[in-house]
């Protein structure tokens, strides 16, 4: 199933050549539309450089999950099976279990970070975020405004 995801994402160009490619706008736009607000309301609150990275993890630049935890690394690019990551937000782990104090990701968003892992987990926050950048993308007023862009409001 993954080799057929992967041949599929290549063929419509979504997947860099090589893992230290720079990402393609496509896939930064992926990113943005689908992978960081997600990260940011439900993963940053627990997993972030600036006050609290719980098992040691960050999530809220691409150095913080390349260095991985506690428990080793979090995303193996390319390789969804072997990225812990997508297992805890799968609940296949019940220690694992993320969001931990909420209820389980949709299957379309964990069908997202599965296709972001795939094409290689391309990622452009290369710059550490400061305390005040945490505070602003966490904020009530910046999720709300994320919310409103649901077809439900």
């Amino acid at each position: 199933m993954h080799r057929i995801l992967v041949s599929a994402l290549l063929s419509l160009g979504l997947a860099s050549a090589s893992l230290g490619a720079s990402p393609t706008t496509e896939q930064i736009e992926f990113f943005e539309e689908n992978i960081r607000p997600v990260l940011a309301e439900r993963c940053y609150e627990c997993h972030n450089s600036s006050d609290k990275a719980k098992g040691g993890l960050a999530l809220d630049w691409l150095g913080g999950w390349a260095k991985g935890g506690e428990s080793g690394s979090v995303i193996v690019a390319a390789e969804p099976g072997k990225s812990l990551l997508l297992r805890a937000i799968r609940h296949e782990n019940k220690e694992l279990k993320m969001p931990k104090d909420g209820p389980k990701l949709s299957s379309q968003v964990i069908a997202n970070f599965e296709k972001w892992i795939a094409i290689g987990a391309p990622d452009p926050r290369a710059k550490q975020p400061s305390r005040e950048d945490i505070a602003k993308v966490t904020s009530w007023e910046s999720i709300r405004g994320q919310r409103k862009q649901w077809w439900s409001f």
